[in-house]
């Protein structure tokens, strides 16, 4: 069975909280909600994926990837190359909303996305990728059982930095789609959404 388990927004943002505090003597206490989405798509020749998450300290974000092409054993050389187009960007004033028990989802934003002509086998990375900004739209069902986890952390420097956090929250896998600028639009193969609550501690 595969795991959808998310990485708690809290241990992406660690850094981001103990950079300041790290200056001088301080103690901080912060705490917040987040919220993520995450899907897939993959067939013959395309693979995408998108990932958004909104927290009430940090804010929206997100940032999504889609190739479509082939890997070719590269003509007289014993490695693949790969053939195709790559498309990615990056996602800001993303809102997301749940329903309670995860039901369902949405996630708007707005996205930027580039693109470019791959030829690895001939050293060719498409120059200047080509540029489109627009809307992102994400909706997602629930598909599987609802899901719980928690669990806490700790950095430690003896008499100069202590700083500890905790999480908890619930997730389920989904299904949904994607449309990105009318540049991505997809079905999601795998997918799930994410809600949790997290408390940051630091003293230095």
């Amino acid at each position: 069975m595969r795991r959808f388990m998310v990485l708690p927004m809290t241990a992406l943002l660690v850094l981001a909280v103990a950079a300041p505090v790290a200056a001088g003597p301080n103690v901080s206490n912060q705490s917040g909600t987040g919220e993520s989405i995450y899907g897939e798509w993959y067939d013959g020749t395309t693979y995408g994926y998108v990932f958004l998450g909104e927290d009430s300290f940090y804010g929206g974000f997100g940032d999504i990837y889609q190739e479509s092409g082939e890997w070719v054993l590269c003509e007289g050389e014993e490695f693949y190359g790969f053939e195709g187009t790559r498309t990615w960007g990056y996602a800001y004033d993303v809102t997301i909303e749940m329903t309670r028990r995860l039901e369902s989802g949405t996630a708007t934003g707005t996205v930027e996305l580039f693109t470019e002509t791959v030829d690895e086998c001939n050293g060719i990375y498409g120059g200047d990728p080509g540029f489109v900004s627009g809307t992102l739209v994400v909706e997602v069902s629930g598909a599987g059982p609802l899901a719980s986890f928690r669990g806490t952390g700790s950095y430690q420097i003896p008499s100069e930095f202590n700083g500890h956090s905790s999480y908890r929250g619930k997730e389920r896998q989904a299904t949904g789609s994607v449309n990105a600028a009318d540049s991505i639009s997809a079905t999601f193969d795998w997918a799930y959404m994410s809600q949790v609550t997290w408390t940051d501690h630091v003293n230095n």
